[in-house]
């Protein structure tokens, strides 16, 4: 590495901090010997001192430097130069203006899936190549990939990296929990499985805005990873085509025999998935569905996030007028809301009443663990609109979106009681009347 005890603050100026981590901070700077914007890997020298882990960062930091020039490749972060000062290690690296996918992995800001699958198919071939080098990444993650100008990719951050023929010790516990195969977790030797198992998980959460397991702890995703099988994408969301759930679901399976054998056969079904893509796009997931449910009242106290996860998982349904939507002693936990258009809840052919835009009615089967049967028959009355979640679906939701749920259910209930009092105590004031008429008649009658 070269010294630049004295020339780094003469070379550099510094713009912006792009990010920071446990052991490094990265900035936007000026390279005025090149004439052009890069970006800085700061590692300050100090910091590793004071870290209990000293040894191992200082390791992923050399695996960089070694890195520096080889990986040549559009879909890769070119690493131009390694150099120390007194004070701080860093790198110059190409800078990336698009940012991380990071910020993708949330509910209201999901890429269209044609979009994904083309930067998914950007980050297998970026990995093919690295690995033909000799070289697994290790900590593949969305904010370990950026998007530059005119859709390019790149992959960085290869400080995890596991070089094949390199005589040195290399850093066996490396990555980030959710991202790390299971395997890993039992000692085993990394392999290509060991990314492409990333790059499912990574897809996995890209699509759906959620990780495959819901640990709440270190050891318990430990467990989930070694011993359960991941939550299928079509619980989380339902508009994404079988080519893609099978590309994802075989990438990021629990055995890595079962996984792809080469990024060339995962890269060939991603592609087989875009046909359907074309014709499938954002028909259910899209803002103008998310913009119907955050206006109605139901969804007052829903954050942006559940309202989109609300979307992910709701089918669309239009009803004709006189349509059942659902039958008295009928087995589901499925639960509706409508959209625009009316309805009649009917009990033993007895109507009980009426249900208008924003009403939600299937939630009492929904709350019935036991049996999950419908007390009453709700028919169209209109032509309509309405959603339907499957019971499973949103038991299998995140914890946010079932609390939010189970408080606007109690809602309801709340307001049919209040409902269902006033309808009382009119029909009780109408009996009073008819009472009091009655005994002024026999009153006149009388006199």
């Amino acid at each position: 590495m070269a010294n630049q005890n004295d020339n780094f603050g003469h070379r550099f100026k510094i713009r912006k901090e792009l990010g920071r981590g446990a052991t490094s901070e990265v900035h936007l700077a000026f390279d005025n010997y090149l004439q052009r914007d890069v970006a800085l890997k700061i590692t300050r020298t100090g910091l590793f001192n004071e870290l209990k882990d000293s040894s191992r960062n200082r390791k992923m930091w050399l695996n960089e430097t070694r890195l520096a020039g080889k990986l040549q490749h559009p879909f890769i972060v070119q690493i131009f130069e390694a150099c120390s000062t007194e004070k701080f290690d860093y790198l110059v690296m190409e800078y990336v203006p698009g940012g991380t996918l990071k910020p993708y992995t949330a509910f209201d800001n999901l890429l269209p899936l044609n979009r994904l699958i083309d930067i998914l198919y950007k980050v297998c071939n970026a990995l093919d190549y690295s690995h033909k080098m000799g070289i697994l990444h290790r900590d593949i993650k969305p904010s370990n990939v950026l998007l530059g100008e005119k859709d390019s990719v790149k992959v960085s951050d290869f400080g995890a990296a596991f070089l094949f023929n390199s005589d040195t010790t290399q850093v066996d516990t490396v990555g980030t929990l959710p991202f790390m195969p299971p395997e890993q977790f039992m000692q085993g030797r990394p392999t290509v499985q060991s990314d492409i198992y990333a790059v499912g998980v990574m897809a996995y959460q890209l699509i759906s805005g959620m990780l495959p397991f819901t640990a709440k702890s270190h050891d318990e995703m430990i467990y989930q990873k070694l011993h359960e099988d991941a939550l299928p994408l079509e619980k989380r969301r339902l508009d994404i085509p079988q080519a893609l759930r099978f590309a994802v679901h075989r990438a990021m399976h629990r055995d890595k025999n079962m996984r792809y054998a080469t990024w060339k056969a995962f890269c060939d079904d991603l592609a087989t998935a875009l046909p359907d893509i074309e014709t499938l796009e954002n028909v259910h997931f899209n803002s103008a569905h998310y913009d119907e449910l955050r206006n109605l009242s139901f969804f007052t106290n829903f954050t942006d996030n559940e309202v989109w996860e609300t979307v992910g998982i709701s089918q669309w349904l239009e009803v004709k007028c006189g349509e059942n939507i659902v039958e008295e002693g009928e087995k589901s936990s499925s639960l509706y809301l409508i959209i625009d258009g009316e309805v009649k809840v009917t009990k033993s052919e007895v109507e009980l009443t009426r249900m208008q835009i924003g009403s939600c009615f299937g939630e009492i089967a929904y709350l019935d663990d036991t049996r999950h049967t419908r007390h009453a028959s709700v028919t169209a009355l209109t032509d309509m609109r309405l959603i339907e979640i499957q019971g499973e679906s949103l038991k299998l939701a995140s914890d946010g979106l079932q609390a939010s749920f189970a408080k606007a259910f109690l809602n309801v209930m709340i307001a049919r009681i209040k409902d269902t009092d006033r309808r009382l105590i009119s029909v009780l004031l109408a009996q009073h009347g008819d009472v009091k008429k009655g005994s002024d008649k026999n009153a006149v009658k009388k006199t």
